[in-house]
This record gives structure tokens, sequence and C-alpha cells, in this order.
């Protein structure tokens, strides 16, 4: 019984003390996990890293930052899992990073936190911490900008601090019609020039922003001064004359302008709009620079330079392009070839130099040589009687390498040209052998097997044979014959079958002529003889041989042979006579050639009896096909520019109608088909001391048009190489004046091309026109005058004319280099229009 009641007692006090807890045992009957954070399942959060973004850190100052963990039990306890911090820096195990920095940075790493539960809990986190050097900005001048030119800057030289930055302007003003973003960056298009210094100020991105700010320069330039007129421009006297700049433009005004070099004629002036005014009362050429100088600083200079040609009278010329008066032949212009030209195989230039210049014909094998030149033998006779022994001197007398007809036709077939082959009247082969003889050449040279002496006059039957060679059939059988001394020319074939062979090992004297060529070369032109009115019969120079009369005295080059004069066999009824043999014999070889015969030239100091002689002598017993003319205006070794540019439109017409008239007398049956050949032309002998270069350029051009105009098929220049008036420079193929001469007179009128009527009202301007067969209209203008300048107004009728002409130029104050004029456009305003031609000047004119 008192066990039971002690236990009551006990359960009554525990009732009591249970009845002071109950609020207590009431809320740990709700949350009988106990802590404050503990989740109801009785199970503590885990320890958690704080997402902080790390302040920036400066490089050299001292740095602090914590790290922030949440959760789990603390104490925790910090380390770094991975990674590294900024030199200079450590983590503590209480979670603060501090030190001072010794290195930029932007360090990335990974820290750990454990808290203090049982067992722990652990959380990791990566971070970025940057570390920063001191925010500066460097001055710097800026690159120049242009008025009214759009501007952008490069970026600012910014360094140190943490980007982005912005970038403001803290003094002084931009050039107007700039602007500075907040990147940094000035845009926009100025409108004022200048020097301009400002300010500009950078904050970074830290926290608490880093300021840095420097100054600039930037220069502004005013839009560049500019100056031009036309190079040339007219006027005419005490005409009201205005000329406006072609370009004046840019610089700060005021600009001033002045003429520094040369003077205004008088009664012109010169505008502050650079306009020249004024009435000109003073003629002539002007040539001026005028000067322009802005405001700017420093000044802006510019030079303009002018030319005024203040003419006191106009010049007409008048085309009428449906007044035909030639039509240019396929044998139009050509070139005089020597065997005493060293350059004359030269294969690999001349076809592009002879393209250009428009040489259609080369004729060989040059001038006197001809009545000298055995063209089978490759030697030459002595022009006159040598001193003994026999070939002991060759007066005049040189055979350059590589001049053989070998290598002519080698040169023929590489330019593409058309051959006109004069034949040896004067001289034959030395004896019934052929004999080749060494002779000493002019200037005491030994020439080995290149002479033929003694011999008689030219023999038909070495012209046949050449024409054998060049045109026959191997085939043939034809005999050509034995000649007056002796020696027998064979037969056609043996010569076209020498062409077709190749050369031998052992060379029997004729594997120069041995090509290869198994077909005909076809040359068609044929010329018998050379200037035989010099062979002494006239009292004149004894310039050309002919031993049809033997020379009774021997004497150099020139002299006089009285003994020659009269002799019968000289005269031109004997040269008639003997050159219808040379007809009959060559076209017995080939009909189909066509031969020419020499007449004089009414310039020349030939009796007018020699050419209707000859022509009477040779139509009565055959017919020609053209006769041959050389025209050498001028006084002998003194040729004047005036003569030059005066003579042709002089004496070609009347010299191509009287020898029209001779023909048509002497052989009225076959005149009309009688065709000219002028196969030489050139000044007579050397220029005139002080004549300028380019004469005898502007001579071919004009020479060669006249001719063409005046019903001559061909004119040939002497000579290819070197010569008065240089076509091409011996050894260096460098075109001369007479080069650019002939391609001008090329570029007018082509084969096929038609030269029209072109009048001209002044003397001394010089008019040849053509419409080309491409339709184009070509006019050329040569001013003849040596000091003033022509103006000239130009009328074409029966052809509409294009916009804008070709121009090409050529003169004493003309540039060429290579082989090909210079060509400018020049505006065409309509079918009148005015052209500047400079004295001794062509200008020409090629219209679509």
């Amino acid at each position: 019984m008192m066990k039971i009641i002690k236990a009551v007692h006990v359960t009554v006090r525990s009732l009591r003390l249970l009845a002071l807890l109950s609020p207590v045992l009431l809320l740990l009957a709700c949350n009988p996990g106990g802590g404050t954070s503990a989740p109801s399942s009785g199970t503590a959060s885990p320890v958690a890293l704080a997402s902080t973004t790390l302040p920036y850190g400066l490089l050299n100052t001292a740095y602090a930052a914590n790290l922030e963990a949440s959760d789990g039990t603390q104490p925790y306890t910090f380390a770094l899992s991975s990674g590294s911090l900024p030199t200079g820096l450590t983590l503590s195990s209480t979670g603060r990073i501090s030190g001072t920095p010794t290195a930029p940075a932007n360090a990335t790493f990974i820290a750990q936190v454990t808290d203090a539960s049982t067992p722990q809990s652990r959380a990791t986190h990566s971070y970025t911490l940057t570390i920063v050097g001191p925010l500066a900005l460097s001055s710097s001048t800026l690159d120049a900008g242009q008025v009214g030119t759009p501007y952008t800057s490069g970026p600012l030289p910014i360094t140190g601090g943490a980007a982005p930055y912005t970038a403001t302007l803290a003094s002084g003003a931009l050039p107007a019609g700039l602007t500075l973003s907040p990147t940094g960056i000035l845009t926009g298009t100025p409108t004022t020039p200048g020097t301009y210094t400002f300010d500009i100020a950078v904050h970074d991105s830290e926290p608490t922003p880093q300021t840095a700010s420097a100054s600039y320069s930037l220069v502004i330039k005013p839009v560049p001064l500019a100056l031009s007129y036309p190079a040339t421009t007219k006027g005419a006297l005490g005409t009201a004359f205005t000329l406006a700049p072609t370009t004046f433009t840019g610089g700060t005004k005021p600009v001033t302008l002045a003429v520094t070099s040369g003077t205004l004629p008088a009664g012109l002036t010169l505008g502050s709009d650079g306009s020249i005014k004024g009435t000109p009362t003073s003629s002539g050429v002007f040539p001026l620079i005028i000067t322009a100088t802005d405001s700017t600083v420093p000044a802006q200079v510019v030079t303009a330079p002018l030319a005024l040609n203040i003419f006191s009278s106009t010049t007409s010329v008048t085309v009428d392009t449906t007044k035909a008066l030639a039509t240019v032949p396929s044998t139009g212009i050509g070139i005089h070839t020597s065997v005493y030209d060293p350059s004359l195989s030269d294969t690999a230039a001349l076809p592009a130099l002879l393209a250009t210049s428009g040489i259609r014909m080369l004729r060989y094998p040059g001038g006197s040589y001809s009545d000298n030149y055995h063209w089978a033998q490759y030697t030459l006779t002595p022009i006159f009687a040598s001193t003994t022994p026999a070939c002991g001197v060759t007066p005049n007398g040189y055979l350059a390498p590589h001049t053989d007809f070998g290598y002519f036709l080698k040169t023929l077939a590489a330019t593409g040209t058309q051959a006109i082959i004069t034949v040896n009247y004067g001289t034959s082969v030395a004896d019934a052998k052929g004999t080749r003889s060494t002779g000493t050449q002019g200037g005491g040279v030994t020439a080995p097997s290149t002479c033929s002496e003694p011999n008689r006059g030219g023999q038909p039957q070495e012209a046949a044979a050449w024409v054998a060679y060049t045109n026959g059939d191997p085939a043939s059988t034809q005999s050509i014959g034995i000649d007056d001394v002796g020696f027998d020319w064979k037969t056609v074939g043996f010569w076209a079958s020498l062409r077709a062979a190749t050369p031998l090992p052992t060379d029997d004297g004729y594997n120069f002529l041995r090509l290869g060529l198994t077909a005909p070369v076809g040359i068609k032109y044929w010329e018998i003889g050379n200037e035989i009115y010099y062979n002494g019969y006239n009292s004149n120079n004894n310039t050309e041989s002919d031993v049809h009369a033997p020379y009774v005295y021997t004497a150099g080059y020139g002299s006089t042979y009285a003994s020659r004069a009269n002799v019968a066999e000289l005269s031109s009824t004997a040269y008639g006579t003997n050159a219808a043999r040379y007809i009959q014999a060559m076209r017995a070889v080939d009909p189909t050639i066509k031969l020419g015969i020499v007449v004089s030239s009414a310039i020349d100091p030939i009796p007018s009896t020699w050419t209707p002689a000859v022509l009477t002598a040779v139509c009565a017993a055959t017919s020609f096909d053209f006769a041959i003319l050389h025209y050498y205006p001028g006084t002998y070794n003194a040729t004047t520019a005036a003569q030059l540019l005066s003579s042709p439109q002089a004496d070609m017409p009347r010299l191509v109608s009287g020898i029209q008239s001779n023909v048509a007398a002497a052989c009225p049956a076959s005149a009309s088909a009688v065709q000219i050949f002028v196969t030489e032309t050139n000044p007579d002998g050397t220029l005139a001391t002080g004549t300028p270069a380019s004469i005898p350029g502007l001579y071919a051009t004009h020479e060669i048009l006249t001719a063409l105009e005046s019903g001559v098929a061909n004119i040939d220049w002497l000579e290819l190489h070197a010569g008065a008036g240089t076509f091409l420079g011996e050894g260096t193929e460098t075109p001369g004046p007479a080069f650019y001469g002939i391609e001008l007179a090329h570029l007018l009128a082509d084969v096929g091309d038609t030269l029209v009527s072109a009048s001209s009202t002044n003397s001394t301007l010089l008019a040849h026109a053509a419409l080309q067969a491409s339709g184009k209209k070509a006019i050329l203008l040569l001013n003849a005058d040596p000091a003033n300048t022509a103006n000239v107004q130009v009328t074409v009728t029966g052809s509409t004319l294009g916009a804008t002409a070709t121009q090409y130029s050529f003169g004493i104050a003309t540039s060429q280099s290579g082989s090909t004029l210079p060509a400018t456009s020049f505006t065409i305003p309509g079918n009148t229009f005015s052209v500047v031609i400079p004295p001794y000047t062509a200008t020409e004119l090629v219209i679509p």
C-alpha cells in the first residue's frame, strides 16, 4: 500500500512539473528536430557560398574582400580549391582575400567552404578577380582631316583602368562638324580649317571610377587649292578676249593670283577670279605661269602653265571629202635599202617598225650600187675604173655582212613587204667564169671575192636570171643564154632550183642563194638601172657607172669625164634601146612582172631631151609599166627648211604631168597603163646649218602625201638606216625624224584609203586630207612657218564628223619615244572647228 502512495506522489510532482513546462513541451512536440533552420524532415541545410562579384583591385594598392557563406553549421572554413589568386593576394580560412597585388591580372579561381556539422558539408564557387593598373590617357596629335571630307579618328590611347571607358570633352572645342562619342571616337565632316587643341577625359568602369585626361591636337586642312587653264588658248588681235580657268577651287579665301613667269599680251589683265580678259593689242605666242596663293597658314601655293596665242589673222582650210584625188595603192610608201647597210638583215626589229611606219615596199640593192652590183656573185664592180691592178681600189664600194640577196629575201619575208629590184644596167660580170677578185674597198679595207673587173656594160641575161631565181619554176628548161662576156646564165630552172635547194656541205659559191624556197618568191616590180642620165653623156658629174662606153681616165668619185660627153653608147637613146632588150629578156622569164625605166626630173641638170628620147627608143621595141623618177629638192648640201616644205606642192604636179605628157606622146598605145614610181626621195644632200632636226620628217610627210595626191604610185624614202633625216638608226633601230614623218603620212592614208581635196588660204599652212576605208576622216595640217603659230579654221564638207578626234602631232616642239606617235583626244564641235598649230609642226586629226 505504501509503494503505491509514493508512486502516486511522484506522479503528482511530475504532473505539476509537466504543467509548468507544458508550453515548452508543446513547442517541442511541434518541432522535434530542434534548431531554428532545421527542416521538418529533421536534416540541416548544407553550407553554401554566395555568388559574390568581387570588386576590382588596383595595382600596388592594399586590397580586401570577404567571401560569404550561408547555411550549414558554423564556424566555416574557407580554402582555395583550384586556380590562383592575383600575385600578392591570399585567401584566409575565414574567407578574407587580402594583400597588395603586384601585377595586373584577371584571375579566375574556385574557392571552397567547409562547415562544422557532422558529417561536414562543403560548397565551391568560381570567382573572377581583376587587378587593374592606374587609368592613363596619352596625349597625341590626331590624324589630320580635311574640310568637306568625312573624318573618323582612331581609338584613344587608354591604358589601365577597367573597361568599358566613357569619354567626354573636358576642355577646349572640337573642330566644327565633329562630335566625340562616349567611346572616344571623333566623327563627322569638318567645315572649318585650322589647328584645334582640346582635352578629353575618360572614366573607367570600377565601382569607384578612375578618371584620366589628356590634351590633343587636330589639324583640319582646307580643301586643296587647285588652278588650271587650257594648255593652249587662241585669241585674235584687236578682238575682245575672255579666258576662264578650267579649275579654280579650294584653298582658304582670299586667294591671290599673279603672273609669275612670262608677260600677258598688252591689253589683257588677270582678274581675282582667275579669268584673263581684255582686248589684245599685240600678237604672238605668250607662254605664262599663273600662281595662286591662299590664306592658309602655311599658305598653299599652286601654279598653272598657259600659252596664249594671239593671232593677227586666221587661216581657212577647206576639206571636201567628195573630191577624190587618189587612192593609196599597195605600192604606195616604200623605202630604199642598200647592200652597204649592216642592219638590213635585222629580222627581229624591222617587221614591227616597218608596219608601224606604213612601209610596204623595199627597194634593193641601193641607188648607184645597183649598176655595179652582181646579185648572183655578191660582188661589186668599181664605180669607175679602179687603179692598177684590177680591183686594186673600189671607190665608194662596200658590201656589208648579211646583205646578199638571200638575206634580203629573209628580211622581205619577215616584214611582209613587196620588193622593187633595181637590176644592173651599168656593168657586166668580170668574164665568162664570173670571176670574183679581191679588192680594196674605200678606207683601205681588204674585201676577198667581192670585186668584178674588167667588164662591159650591163647584160640583160643577168637581169633575166634574177627574175628566174625569184619567180621561176625549178622544172623549167627555158634557156637564158650567154652574155657578151661569155658568161652562161644557163636556164630558168637552174636559178629556180638554187632558190629551192638547201645549202651544200661544201659551198660552191652559191650557198647564200640556197634558201629552201620551193615556191616562187613572186617579185613583181623591177627597174632597169639607176639614174643613167648621170653616166657622163650630158657633161655633168659622172656619178653612175655605165661601161657601155669605156672610162678613158681613172679618177675619183664625182670627177668630170670630158671624153664621155656625147658618146653615143651613153646617150638616152642608147639607154632606151638597151632597156628594151632588158624588158624583153625579163618578160620572157615571167610575163607578169612590171618593169620600169629611168626618166629625168625637170629639177635636175639634165637636158629636157633625155626623157622623150628614152621613151621613144623603148616604145619603138616594146612597152614598159612605170617611169622611174628621183626627187631631191633644195640646194645641194645646203637644203633649207623653206625649200623642203615649199617645193613638193610646186614640183610634183608638174613633174608627174610632164612625164605623163611625154609618155602619151612617145607611147600612145600603152600610155594609160604607165605608172610613175619615185624610187628615191630625200633632201638634196646635207641640210643648211641651223635647220631643225625635225624638218626632214615634216618634209617626208608632205612629200609622200603630195606625190600620192599627184598620181604617183610609189614613193621610196632614202634610206632605211642613217642618211639625212634618219629613218632608223643604224645598229640601234632608233626611230628618227623621217620615221615619224612617214608614220604620220601612213596614219592619214593607208592602202585603200582615198586622198581628198584640202585647200588652204595660207601658203605656209599645208593641208592634206583622206577619207579612210573605215569611214573615218583624216586631216593633216602642217605649219611651215618657223616662228608664228597658225590659227586654223577647218571646214569639212561631204561628211558628217564625230565629236571626238584622235590627234597626232610631230614637229620641233613635240617629244617622241618608241616607235608610235603619242595620241590625244581633240573635241570636234561640228563641221567647222579651229585648230592651233605651233611653228614647224604637223598636227593630224583622225575623226570618226
